[in-house]
């Protein structure tokens, strides 16, 4: 009996030798609803109750300066509405929430001349220079430095991350995607963008170089012909980083039509498991000189998500919804990705249709949370890939002692013991088992969904 136990404490000291030390992950959501005064709070709430780390505000340039500014660089410009994006901010970094600022879509005011009828408002050829001074306006505001006009004595909060437009390889943000010259179809819209992108980056920077600027967030599917509507992600970025281009993060997109372990059906279209796409053109961009500011450059994903069913017909089953969503969690952070933004924390109500809107929350419109809250606030994966042992990866949701357990016949019986911080990101080895078997993770009073390895 001493020798069994020798024996056992010894395995046990293996299996609790640390790893290297795992990277980080932040997650958060995208969703609207952070920007309506009525609904803001109460879903801000249930996004720190969720393990939310960040949100992304989406905003409008032209909801903001309808009218051109006589001082454009200024704040204080009487031309410019903050009131909305003001209060959305506030509301989130009171909670402790970092915030991505997201800007798209051009004032009439800074559009190119001549707009087509079929090119949205907004879209077209958006002018560089005035979106850059923008910028700069933007980013003295959410200084942390500048005052509060709702608050005497008080200052507006500070936001380090920017994310100038959204999915610009696609004609619903910008336009032409295409132009036509000498019987040949060129991209244009990535030209584009990199002039706003520069011209905003270098605003931003102008402020506080500490600012972080998110280059492309980029839709994940685009036309296998040149001359469409959308621009497929990985050609996008090869023909925007092709010349000089100023960002610190490379955001995309990666919404899947399968399962996060399944790649994008076209060359250039880039799902969950396809990050290296957009990896390859970017350090080679890195190795050339062409990115500024030197130095290594992060990939973030910025939205991305799948529907539930229930309520969606035609969404992925609740069970399965909530395996991917943490699954993904688990390939994108092995993919080196340590910010992710998921679409959505409430779902949208079927206006006019379910296929028309996206019941991708964690949260169904009630309130009351789906299964994958709960993967979301606490992700487990057992990885039997490529491993032998198995690895179990987690993300803990508060700071203990975290347990992870094997289902036996006589019930759930602790593998592995681990001290975590909170928002520790955790990969572990675990001992080996049949296919089949059932594990979870405990943290202070917290469980995980069981992962059928």
């Amino acid at each position: 009996m001493l020798l069994r136990g020798l024996v056992c404490c010894l395995l046990w000291t293996v299996v609790l030798v640390p790893s290297a030390e795992a990277r980080g992950l932040r997650l958060g959501f995208l969703d609207s609803v952070f920007t309506e005064p009525g609904s803001r709070d109460p879903w801000l709430d249930r996004a720190v109750a969720s393990g939310s780390d960040i949100v992304r505000l989406s905003s409008g340039w032209a909801g903001i300066a309808p009218a051109r500014p006589a001082d454009p660089a200024d704040p204080a410009d009487p031309a410019y509405r903050w009131e909305s994006l003001d209060e959305s901010v506030k509301a989130a970094r009171a909670r402790g929430l970092d915030v991505i600022v997201s800007l798209t879509g051009a004032p009439r005011w800074a559009e190119g001349p001549g707009r087509p009828a079929d090119a949205g408002p907004g879209t077209w050829r958006p002018s560089a220079k005035p979106y850059g001074a923008f910028a700069r306006a933007l980013a003295r505001r959410y200084s942390g430095s500048y005052p509060d006009p709702e608050r005497p004595g008080a200052t507006l909060p500070r936001v380090r991350h920017y994310l100038p437009w959204n999915e610009p390889n696609l004609s619903t943000y910008i336009t032409p995607q295409w132009v036509r010259r000498g019987g040949r179809f060129h991209a244009s819209s990535p030209v584009i963008y990199r002039r706003l992108l520069n011209a905003f980056a270098r605003g931003v920077k102008a402020v506080d170089r500490r600012n972080l600027v998110l280059a492309g967030a980029t839709s994940p599917f685009g036309d296998t012909a040149p001359g469409g509507d959308k621009i497929p992600p990985a050609q996008f970025v090869r023909k925007l980083l092709s010349r000089r281009t100023v960002f610190d993060v490379l955001a995309h997109h990666p919404y899947s039509v399968r399962g996060p372990r399944s790649p994008a059906l076209n060359r250039d279209d880039v799902s969950v498991a396809d990050l290296a796409k957009l990896r390859r053109p970017l350090r080679r961009a890195q190795r050339s000189g062409r990115i500024s500011p030197r130095g290594g450059k992060r990939l973030w994903v910025t939205e991305f998500s799948w529907d539930s069913s229930p309520p969606d017909p035609l969404g992925v089953p609740a069970a399965r919804h909530a395996r991917w969503l943490q699954e993904a969690f688990y390939v994108l952070w092995r993919s080196g990705v340590d910010t992710i933004a998921w679409f959505q924390v409430r779902d949208q109500a079927p206006e006019p249709s379910f296929a028309a809107t996206s019941q991708s929350g964690v949260y169904f419109r009630d309130g009351r949370p789906k299964l994958a809250q709960q993967s979301f606030a606490f992700p487990l994966v057992i990885d039997r890939r490529r491993r032998k042992p198995l690895r179990a990866w987690t993300r803990a949701p508060a700071a203990g002692t975290l347990v992870f357990e094997r289902r036996t016949r006589r019930g759930w019986r602790p593998v592995v013991r681990v001290r975590v911080r909170r928002h520790q990101v955790i990969l572990r080895r675990v001992p080996s088992a049949p296919r089949g078997t059932r594990f979870r993770a405990r943290v202070g009073g917290a469980t995980s969904l069981p992962w059928r390895s």
